[in-house]
């Protein structure tokens, strides 16, 4: 009879993560930006190529405002840490776009163009909430403001479903990718309503 316990060994390969519990206690992984790389890449082109547009989709202007006064501008109360938080990972989905474009040309634009439609789904689901239905700009701009933190968790939601497509996957780092593509989206003026 040994009195050391058995040597447990975990091992994981393709940048995942082997972990050997023998405590009772629950494990919680840590998100990485690798784990979020190979994670966010074939979660855009999901994206992308279930979203095409029937008509060619327009130039994408990609200068926006500032994230403050956006935030600022649509009254984001809730989200606005989560997406301060996640603002610095944008050039790491900037890049997994650019190269998931080189392979297929528009992709880009047709992932902001599906994000958008995403959000104008979850606005009008907002407006017909009403009890009094908006009509001009200012009240459906009003209506957006109250409903900012509730229309970004919407556009969330219908973006990915945590449930179905990444089985395996973290739920945790399904949930941060999620808020990834959010943030790139709010950011790229494709989620609420620029600054004017």
């Amino acid at each position: 009879m040994s009195f050391f316990p058995p040597k447990l060994e975990a091992e994981a390969t393709h940048g995942g993560i082997a972990v050997v519990n023998n405590g009772s206690g629950p494990v919680t992984i840590a998100a990485t930006t690798a784990a979020i790389s190979s994670l966010l890449n074939p979660l855009l082109i999901k994206i992308v190529s279930t979203h095409t547009p029937y008509d060619e989709i327009p130039d994408v202007e990609l200068d926006y405002p500032g994230v403050d006064e956006k935030i600022e501008y649509n009254r984001v109360s809730v989200y606005s840490e989560v997406i301060v938080d996640n603002v610095g990972y944008m050039e790491l989905i900037e890049n997994l776009i650019s190269t998931i474009d080189d392979e297929e040309p528009g992709a880009q634009k047709r992932f902001l163009f599906a994000i958008n439609q995403k959000y104008k789904s979850a606005r009008r689901e907002l407006f017909l909430n009403q009890t009094e239905r908006p009509v001009t700009p200012e009240q459906k701009l009003n209506i957006t403001r109250i409903g900012s933190d509730e229309l970004i968790l919407k556009v969330s939601e219908l973006i990915v479903d945590i449930k179905t497509g990444f089985h395996g996957a973290p739920s945790e780092l399904v949930d941060w990718a999620r808020q990834l593509i959010v943030c790139y989206g709010f950011i790229h003026c494709k989620i609420l309503e620029p600054p004017k």
